[in-house]
């Protein structure tokens, strides 16, 4: 029997599209490549949402690697690259009826500290009853540690919870760990499907 409803974050409950917003920062489209392969698409940003390496330190990483017509924009991208995410609109309202149903509502998500800095944008938070965020815990997605942390944290039976993410990886994973878990592309009333097969009240 389900009882607790996990949520992913970045494209699950607001939009999280570094192409978009990186234009946001320059026009010239050879300059929002170079900044999204030297920045976004790399190892340290994902040890940045690990919560193992500093803001500071993949400025001074992205600077070696980056034009000098680009560094002065390289510590703006880092400071507001959140700025431009937007709610995925009627999830908040997904988010509500579950908890109203009686469920218990958890995030599970990727993300830096930069998430203290824009948590009030993320829909229905105020509904959560719990939130692990990897770079609190020194671990990420996909890793089976981050879910076993997860579940010890807040005494929750992973046969109970229900994950929604929008990566078949960390889907996969979850199911690895006994969490199963619907692989969300944008498309809420496939959702909304998946929930009720597993018997939730939505």
């Amino acid at each position: 029997m389900i009882k607790n409803i996990v949520f992913d974050m970045g494209n699950v409950l607001i939009k999280y599209d570094p192409s978009q917003f990186i234009t946001e920062f320059t026009s010239n489209e050879d300059h929002q490549q170079l900044l999204l392969k030297r920045i976004f698409y790399t190892d340290e940003w994902e040890q940045y949402d690990q919560g193992t390496i500093t803001k500071k330190e993949i400025i001074n990483k992205a600077r070696k690697l980056l034009p000098e017509t680009l560094h002065s924009s390289i510590p703006i991208v880092m400071d507001t690259w959140f700025e431009k995410m937007t709610p995925i609109s009627g999830m908040e309202e997904v988010v509500k009826t579950l908890k109203k149903n009686g469920y218990s509502i958890y995030l599970l998500s990727n993300v830096s500290q930069d998430f203290y800095s824009f948590k009030d944008v993320v829909p229905g938070m105020d509904y959560f009853d719990g939130r692990f965020i990897s770079s609190d815990w020194k671990c990420i997605k996909p890793d089976a540690e981050i879910y076993q942390l997860f579940f010890n944290h807040f005494n929750l039976e992973p046969a109970e919870c229900f994950f929604i993410d929008d990566l078949a990886m960390n889907i996969e994973a979850a199911a690895s760990q006994g969490m199963q878990g619907h692989i969300f592309d944008g498309n809420i009333s496939e959702m909304v499907s998946s929930l009720k097969a597993k018997n939730v009240i939505i």
